[in-house]
């Protein structure tokens, strides 16, 4: 199965806010990191900048497609073939949040992988790149992980 989102940033918009629906695949994550470079490079955001929150996003976006796209754990089912993923992308004068929504209840918690371990370190970079992050429960259903960045050149180099 291949993810297909198509997206286009009008040249003459003036958006500070911009949300994108993927289906829940790993290919997805991909193009949240695409659409996160082009969004910020439209905006006139710096490479520092654009290269923390691709990778961000990556973290979280491949986070909810592994972890939370799939429907509440009392229904004990695995994640449906519509099940999705939101990325939104909102411009402040100081700070850039990215968020990403998913189905599940479950909220993330960062934790220390081992050596040997493949996976579990995705939080802890996104705790490592960002001013802050948080997480919360969407009251029409699933969760949210919001990240923040500083639009500060210095605060990126420091």
């Amino acid at each position: 199965m291949t993810a297909v989102a198509e997206f286009a940033i009008p040249r003459d918009a003036e958006l500070t806010s911009i949300s994108l629906t993927l289906p829940a695949v790993l290919p997805s994550a991909r193009q949240a990191r695409a659409f996160t470079a082009k969004s910020l490079r439209r905006w006139g955001e710096n490479e520092e900048l654009i290269e923390a929150a691709v990778l961000i996003v990556c973290e979280l976006a491949t986070n909810a497609i592994r972890h939370g796209a799939r429907l509440s754990a009392e229904c004990g089912r695995e994640r449906g073939p519509d099940s999705v993923i939101v990325l939104k992308l909102a411009l402040e004068p100081e700070v850039l949040h990215i968020e990403v929504h998913d189905g599940s209840t479950i909220l993330p918690v960062q934790r220390t992988a081992g050596h040997d371990e493949d996976c579990g370190r995705g939080m802890l970079i996104i705790n490592a790149l960002a001013e802050s992050w948080t997480c919360g429960q969407d009251p029409e259903g699933g969760k949210w992980v919001r990240a923040t960045l500083s639009r500060a050149t210095d605060a990126l180099q420091g």
